[in-house]
């Protein structure tokens, strides 16, 4: 690929977090050719269609989890997003799940970085969120019990082979707390569900 076209395009993706569409590369009077090169070379993987990310952009899990925080302050970490935080995933998620009361007024959310948002009831909400220091930024995010039953309860949208991966994971864990999970199942109404899981894994 010719360099001085190498270097715009990452130009592109360093200005926007590691982030590019197409349409930007457009913008830039740069032919799609050139992104589609380097999509074949591995130098950019697609995130889905219009999105892509420049593989070796060096920013840290920290630095995304804190821009998102601060594009929905609002908003609380959430499935996935909550499932990588405390490792119990080996699914590597390419976009950021938050959780908001359903009655706030919807986020405007940029394309980059991808951000999925969940509109919560008042009961699911508000229990079991946490905040976490991260950076010197303060973070929120549903605590691990929470994140199990959220996972239940949209296990048609994530997959239930994740759902059974993060339970085997977190009846391993020394600091589960199988009473709270049940507690926080209940009010969730996912308990007969869970605890169908449970008296298999326990």
């Amino acid at each position: 690929m010719n360099k001085e076209k190498h270097t715009q395009i990452k130009k592109i993706f360093m200005k926007n977090n590691g982030y590019a569409r197409t349409k930007d590369i457009i913008e830039a009077e740069i032919h799609t050719s050139y992104l589609y090169q380097l999509l074949e070379e591995g130098v950019i993987s697609k995130i889905k269609r219009g999105l892509y990310y420049w593989k070796d952009y060096n920013n840290s899990a920290n630095e995304q989890f804190i821009s998102v925080s601060k594009i929905v302050p609002k908003g609380v970490f959430c499935l996935h997003s909550a499932l990588s935080y405390y490792d119990i995933t080996t699914i590597n998620p390419w976009q950021y799940h938050i959780a908001i009361f359903r009655n706030e007024r919807k986020p405007v959310l940029p394309d980059y970085p991808p951000i999925k948002v969940y509109y919560f009831s008042k009961k699911q909400y508000e229990i079991g969120i946490q905040e976490i220091n991260m950076d010197n930024h303060q973070i929120k995010i549903y605590d691990i019990e929470k994140t199990i039953c959220d996972c239940l309860r949209y296990r048609n949208e994530i997959g239930m082979d994740i759902v059974k991966e993060a339970l085997k994971d977190y009846v391993k864990r020394t600091d589960r707390n199988i009473d709270k999970l049940l507690r926080y199942a209940d009010i969730t109404s996912i308990y007969n569900l869970l605890n169908k899981y449970l008296e298999v894994l326990l």
